[in-house]
């Protein structure tokens, strides 16, 4: 089963926009006989029809970059290269945000939530070593609500002090 991320595209506008001043500064750079900015204008209307996907498998973690649909270059992690996985409810709502740990480095993955319970399900049978956050939704809200509070007591508390210094 593949699991994927969801990418927020570029919008066509501003895609068309950005080819349209590249073409125009290679023309402008060609005709004026100064070639030094032509493979800097080149590259970034390559850049136009650059895409990335973001996929779970059962192979691994993998982020494929794409042009003109035709993978130039992927990222890979197999799941015995992964350490942490750890779902984020508030950030990407109403999507869910995966962070997918190697070491100290974090991937991050915004996916549906059945997506998400999907990754994470696949992510405990292809690798039962991997540490797990398994906390809900409302247990998260649960838990920032309690820092929260504890903030506001330590304010009050701060501010009680001042006072009575005064």
């Amino acid at each position: 089963m593949k699991y994927h991320g969801i990418i927020k595209q570029r919008e066509l506008w501003l895609t068309i926009t950005i080819f349209i001043i590249a073409a125009y500064l290679l023309y402008r750079e060609y005709a004026a006989g100064q070639y030094i900015y032509i493979p800097l204008a080149l590259m970034v209307m390559l850049a136009c029809f650059f895409e990335r996907e973001h996929i779970i498998s059962e192979e691994g973690v993998d982020i494929k970059y794409n042009l003109f649909k035709v993978c130039i270059k992927h990222n890979y992690w197999a799941w015995d290269e992964i350490t942490t996985l750890h779902p984020d409810y508030k950030r990407a709502r109403p999507n869910v945000m995966l962070h997918i740990g190697k070491d100290v480095v974090t991937r991050t993955f915004t996916m549906k939530p059945s997506d998400c319970k999907g990754a994470m399900e696949l992510a405990r049978r292809m690798n039962p070593h991997i540490y797990i956050d398994d906390i809900t939704e409302t247990e998260q809200e649960l838990r920032e609500q309690q820092i929260l509070h504890r903030q506001e007591v330590a304010k009050a508390q701060k501010a009680a002090a001042k006072r009575r210094k005064k």
